[in-house]
């Protein structure tokens, strides 16, 4: 009895295990892809060095005619067009992954725990991935600047 007990549990850890570094690779793959967009709408044919030309915290989120399925591509031009974004993924034979995104302006002297409504030169990405088979949720946080160097 002890003997299949041990197998069980070590069975048990492997699959978590393997969901767990599904789950990572996912959010890890959201950051990649939305940290090499342009930082906000209005920075992507132009120059800003004023904070009152970004996006308002409102209106973070895809804009008109910006859309993306699991089985398109993705045509989001800017880093705040993953706002408020869900979505599945299955992985045959592993289990199926649910992705939530969220961005928001943060204030320069807390990055990690100050959300702000105002604009500011800093914006944070939070890639949350869960699925039913996982016992936690695995979340991933990034941090995204913008610098005018002209």
């Amino acid at each position: 009895m002890t003997v299949n007990g041990m197998y069980g549990n070590h069975g048990t850890i492997l699959r978590q295990t393997e969901i767990g570094i599904y789950a990572t690779s996912m959010a890890t793959s959201m950051v990649e892809e939305a940290s090499g967009m342009n930082f906000d709408e209005n920075t992507v044919n132009s120059v800003l060095s004023l904070t009152s030309g970004l996006t308002s915290s409102g209106s973070l989120g895809a804009e008109s005619g910006e859309t993306t399925t699991p089985d398109s591509s993705v045509n989001f031009d800017d880093f705040d067009d993953y706002n408020n974004r869900t979505f599945g993924v299955k992985v045959a034979k592993v289990d199926t992954f649910t992705i939530r995104t969220y961005v928001y302006y943060v204030t320069n002297t807390s990055p990690y725990l100050v959300q702000t409504s105002t604009p500011t030169w800093l914006k944070r990405l939070d890639v949350k991935v869960h699925s039913f088979a996982m016992t936690d949720t695995v979340t991933m946080s990034y941090i995204f600047s913008y610098f005018n160097f002209r």
